[in-house]
């Protein structure tokens, strides 16, 4: 992995609608519920504690928050899909194009609160990218606030989700930032 990934930050532009997509560059994206710790994650991985605005109120990404890394790839904050169920057949408009028709995404990390496990919202959401096709890998978020009969939990539930690849997040201690960091360039070389 070169030194220089997530070295340098920039945003560059929030896309409200398709036609203000950017593919001029491969993209990735984090996905997740509503206050999973998207932002949050972006901040650490670019080590800027305000870089993406966070916020205790769900559902405040309203469009595609496109930043740019190292000149190299797009990192594209967007929409969480709530805290209930995800339906494909309803879920329309701006995401659906982004997830769909983008020829500039290469992957989607989806983001899990390692407290509360998958919940019905992420296995329908891991459902329809496996329908459409698109690489993703799950993060578990929050991974440093976990106890010894949670973490087992966590333990148990990556294995089911294999094949699919499993990462676990504590941002108090930084854990898992430098693998995801390889994982990110091993889809935007």
């Amino acid at each position: 992995m070169p030194k220089f990934l997530f070295a340098k930050a920039v945003f560059v532009k929030s896309a409200p609608a398709k036609e203000n997509f950017l593919f001029d560059r491969p993209t990735i994206t984090f996905l997740g519920r509503s206050n999973v710790g998207k932002s949050t994650l972006i901040n650490s991985l670019v080590g800027h504690k305000d870089f993406m605005k966070s916020s205790k109120t769900p559902g405040l990404t309203k469009m595609i928050n496109y930043s740019l890394i190292d000149d190299c790839f797009y990192l594209a904050d967007v929409p969480g899909y709530g805290f209930a169920t995800f339906e494909r057949k309803s879920f329309s408009g701006m995401m659906k194009d982004f997830l769909e028709d983008n020829r500039s995404l290469r992957k989607v990390y989806l983001l899990i609160d390692s407290r509360r496990l998958l919940l019905p919202a992420d296995d329908q959401f891991a459902n329809y990218l496996d329908a459409i096709k698109m690489p993703y890998s799950f993060i578990f978020t929050k991974c440093d606030k976990l106890n010894s009969s949670d973490r087992h939990f966590l333990k148990i539930q990556e294995e089911k989700l294999l094949p699919v690849r499993s990462f676990e997040v504590g941002l108090k201690d930084n854990k898992g930032l430098e693998d995801i960091k390889r994982d990110i360039y091993s889809f935007v070389k």
